[in-house]
């Protein structure tokens, strides 16, 4: 099935404090996919993107659908944060 424009959700509630500013959500959610499908995200943007999609997946928002979570890359840039993050990751 193709995917098209009005299966697609752009939600800008998640980016947080403001461009490279994380959270403890942004990290939470970083640690779950990197533990439990070994993707590594960056915090700025796929970080705070998982960090919205955990949370409207919890708010039940997906419920009897089929959610992908397209990874744009950026992964490099995870280790940017590395002072930020130390501790919080392990």
């Amino acid at each position: 099935e193709r995917v098209g424009r009005e299966m697609t959700v752009a939600d800008c509630d998640y980016v947080g404090a403001g461009y490279g500013l994380i959270d403890q959500a942004v990290i939470d959610g970083l640690k779950l996919v990197a533990r439990t499908e070994a993707l590594l995200l960056d915090p700025v943007y796929t970080g705070k993107a998982m960090k919205g999609l955990i949370a409207l997946s919890k708010a039940g928002h997906f419920r009897d659908e089929t959610v992908v979570f397209l990874h744009t890359g950026g992964a490099q840039g995870l280790f940017g944060y590395a002072s930020e993050l130390e501790g919080n990751l392990a």
